[in-house]
């Protein structure tokens, strides 16, 4: 079952969560001071996130978490001695242009001390240059591993797989599937093509073979020439990592050549929030696996935030829980180091988020723990937020559906 929302109109908007009440009010009833906080005023936290183009569908979602997670603060009496966060949000448009035109903005015009979201690698890629000039954290829910592997002084932190772990969790599902010889049909992009030689790899463990590996460049007019040569050999399956626009596509083109093989993806191209079935219909889709980074489905912690989020038991909220994780672990860290400058707090993120420590997932009482002196090891919505040195999170595991019948269907989950 996934998550559905309605992408809203207006394209390139900038949201502004604000308080409402005044700071000073907020100040009274904060239940801790530091008498080194100088600083006053909100605290500023962007967010880049898609509301329009082909990943626009997760936006909305992302959003609505991260605003969970302010007013639950802001409620609470604040960040650093009774200071509200403000949060605001623009749309990176799903274009790497756009997405640092935003962060630009962010940095430039509002001063903010960090910016969270970053849906897409390359809008990542092209903002996060920008963030280490300006000495500010950047919290991604990306793959493309260049984005942590480069040189970043501690400023950058991932809350997704990285993209070389995404290609064996799609191996091993063609392996249990029973296929023997495969093709790869992979979008040219730095988000997907690190996976590609891990999932080769892995498929040829115990003698699969792939007999093509062919590469292609997104928003093209068609795709007809690349599935008649990919699928014109009739492979046991073809593997497709790709985006909804281009993948919805190709996915018709082989149905109109009328071609057997099965077909494995991303579920950002597969789902992405039921679109893919919208756009080729249950009959075109029928069959096909897909597969994503997710939340412990099973886990307390997520079955609340579903609730907090107001949907029935069973969403799946691939990235909307990377949001929520994103605005605690930022505003634990800040309280931990007692101040919002991002080239200090930014060393305490592993100090609230990693073991040991008092595990919790509830963030007011992450805070209170802090506030007290006490040792917490955050455990998010969407992840454990356990993080290494590069700022990688640790320990995710892949969901893995197929679409029958005109609904996304359960198989595994893949560590």
């Amino acid at each position: 079952m996934a998550k559905k929302t309605n992408m809203p109109s207006n394209a390139g908007r900038r949201r502004v969560l604000k308080t409402g009440a005044a700071a000073g009010a907020l100040a009274l009833s904060a239940p801790f001071i530091r008498p080194s906080w100088a600083a006053t005023g909100p605290i500023k936290i962007g967010m880049v996130i898609p509301f329009t183009g082909a990943t626009g569908a997760y936006g909305p979602e992302m959003e609505k978490a991260a605003k969970l997670v302010v007013k639950a603060i802001n409620d609470g009496g604040g960040l650093l001695g009774g200071r509200p966060v403000e949060l605001i949000i623009e749309d990176s448009e799903t274009n790497p242009t756009a997405g640092a035109a935003a962060t630009k903005k962010l940095l430039d015009l509002n001063d903010v001390s960090c910016i969270i979201g970053y849906w897409g690698s390359p809008i990542a890629m092209a903002s996060k240059q920008l963030l280490i000039d300006a000495k500010k954290v950047m919290m991604v829910s990306c793959a493309a591993n260049p984005v942590t592997e480069q040189p970043h002084n501690g400023l950058i932190w991932r809350f997704q797989a990285k993209s070389t772990q995404w290609g064996p969790a799609g191996a091993k599902i063609m392996k249990q599937r029973g296929y023997k010889n495969i093709a790869v049909l992979a979008q040219q992009n730095p988000f997907i093509l690190p996976m590609i030689d891990p999932f080769i790899e892995e498929f040829e463990k115990g003698g699969g073979k792939v007999t093509q590996n062919l590469t292609y460049l997104p928003e093209q007019p068609s795709y007809r020439a690349e599935v008649e040569k990919v699928f014109g050999p009739e492979p046991d399956a073809v593997f497709i990592p790709g985006l909804l626009t281009d993948f919805t596509s190709i996915v018709k083109e082989v149905y109109r050549g009328g071609f057997d093989s099965k077909i494995c993806t991303l579920s950002i191209a597969g789902d992405a929030n039921g679109r893919f079935l919208k756009n080729v219909g249950a009959e075109v889709a029928e069959g096909i696996d897909h597969y994503q980074p997710a939340p412990p489905l099973t886990s307390p912690n997520y079955k609340k935030f579903i609730q907090m989020m107001g949907e029935p038991e069973g969403t799946v909220f691939l990235f909307a829980g990377n949001a929520f994780d994103q605005m605690w672990v930022a505003a634990l860290a800040m309280e931990k180091a007692g101040t919002d400058v991002s080239a200090d707090w930014t060393k305490m993120v592993p100090e609230v988020s990693n073991p040991p420590g008092a595990m919790t997932g509830d963030g007011m009482e992450a805070l209170k723990m802090i506030r007290a002196g006490e040792k917490v090891a955050y455990v998010g919505a969407g992840a454990d937020c356990d993080f290494n040195d590069m700022g990688d999170q640790l320990n995710r595991s892949f969901l893995h559906r197929v679409i029958k019948d005109g609904k996304n269907e359960y198989v595994q989950t893949i560590s």
